[in-house]
């Protein structure tokens, strides 16, 4: 385009303004391309964004001090307060930063009120080389930055949506969209963003630290399959930690590589689940909060599975063990464990061959409230399986036989619905008794 073709100097030409502004003009565009080309394409957002909560209880709006990029290049770094009334009635609009585009052949200078791109000021200009010269006059200009609601005439304007309004109340109170993520070109101009990123970095840490404790408790009885699928999870969690940490010590960051952090992230986890990470959004500048939103949501109920553990081992209650054979234990959350499995695994001096063929039948297992019925009237109790070896989970020991409880039995099914504790009878057949109960998967 020649409106931004570099001017020609010549000797003996006659210099006018002109001249100067359209060297201006080839410059700013030349360093606007350089950028968009070498870096990570055209990029725009606000970087530092502080806004005047105490104005919201008048019915205003205000921005205190802001800088970044308009989507049309223009840098700005504007420390004057910008103020907007709410009009009344107001519900759910968004609040931009506006500024007057540059029309070819139109004057783009002048005071703030007159709606140019520039707006006028003066300055005292001092000779840096020479402390003995006195100061001039010169007049100087600064982007033309005002605050625009939605729904105002918007025509010619670059903007950038810094807000969102939910409503005016009765009583002047202004209610800001918390949740709304203003256009950033860094992630540290949006406080919601950085409060994001502390919960997941505190969110991740602690389940390295309960990943940790899994691996130290089930060293004696989760089989290395198990193990190792633990250690996996702890080396995808220390791996991410460190960058999450640096992430938030860091505000500075673009906002395309904390995406594409946590798109990362993100895909990485999807592996233990197992499945192929789906394509991402684009990143949308003009609607963060919904490709934010959606993405932390995902991370949050990935990083739940971690809490999970496949292996999860509950402890019988023995004081009734030697005076009435009965072994008690209660799971509050049991009906939160659907599609796990439950498996007993049983030692006894017997040996392994003797206990899986007596221990079925010398067993009843039922709710608490069942069990004496049952055992009074030699009654079967929630069917047990023989497990030929232990679940891959577990870790093989000898002399110990592993029986998988049917959860689909009528008497299981009722104890849950009940909430009730599970009570477990054994009779003399089987001496010296060891039993656990895991809840597998």
């Amino acid at each position: 385009m020649k409106h931004h073709s570099k001017v020609v100097w010549k000797e003996g030409m006659f210099i006018a303004p002109q001249h100067f502004q359209q060297q201006e003009r080839h410059i700013t565009q030349y360093i606007q391309k350089y950028i968009s080309l070498t870096s990570e394409g055209r990029s725009f957002g606000v970087s530092l964004l502080e806004i005047e909560h105490n104005y919201l209880k008048l019915g205003k709006f205000s921005v205190t001090h802001c800088s970044g990029v308009f989507p049309d290049g223009t840098l700005f770094d504007c420390s004057k307060e910008l103020l907007l009334e709410i009009p009344e009635g107001t519900i759910n609009k968004r609040i931009f930063l506006g500024l007057p585009l540059a029309v070819e052949g139109e004057n783009e200078y002048g005071e703030a009120a007159e709606q140019r791109r520039f707006a006028l000021g003066n300055i005292s200009l001092f000779d840096s080389s020479d402390e003995s010269q006195s100061a001039i006059e010169a007049q100087v200009a600064d982007p033309n930055i005002r605050l625009v609601i939605e729904g105002e005439d918007i025509t010619g304007l670059a903007l950038l949506p810094i807000a969102r309004i939910l409503e005016r109340r009765e009583d002047v109170n202004v209610v800001l969209d918390k949740s709304f993520i203003p256009t950033c070109l860094q992630y540290g101009a949006s406080q919601l963003l950085k409060e994001r990123i502390k919960e997941l970095y505190i969110l991740t840490e602690a389940r390295a630290q309960s990943v940790v404790q899994r691996i130290g408790i089930g060293q004696q009885t989760k089989s290395d399959l198990s193990l190792m699928r633990e250690f996996l999870w702890l080396q995808t969690l220390n791996r991410w930690i460190p960058w999450l940490h640096l992430t938030l010590e860091q505000p500075e960051t673009r906002i395309e590589a904390l995406y594409e952090g946590l798109l990362a992230f993100s895909g990485e986890l999807e592996s233990f689940k197992p499945a192929v990470v789906q394509a991402p959004k684009p990143l949308n500048r003009d609607d963060l909060k919904s490709v934010f939103g959606h993405l932390f949501s995902e991370l949050r109920e990935k990083l739940s599975m971690v809490q999970s553990d496949s292996v999860t081992e509950f402890s019988w209650d023995e004081n009734l063990f030697e005076r009435r054979r009965l072994l008690r234990l209660s799971i509050p959350n049991l009906n939160q464990m659907e599609g796990r499995r439950f498996v007993i695994s049983v030692q006894s001096s017997m040996g392994t061959p003797a206990l899986s063929q007596v221990f079925p039948s010398a067993c009843t297992l039922s709710g608490l409230s069942k069990i004496a019925d049952l055992v009074r009237n030699s009654q079967s109790g929630v069917g047990i399986h023989l497990l030929p070896v232990a679940p891959s989970e577990l870790k093989a020991q000898a002399d110990v036989a592993y029986f998988e409880i049917d959860s689909a039995h009528e008497y299981w099914t009722q104890l849950k619905a009940k909430r009730e504790p599970i009570a477990l009878h054994v009779d003399s057949r089987v001496p010296d008794l060891s039993i656990k109960l895991y809840a597998l998967g």
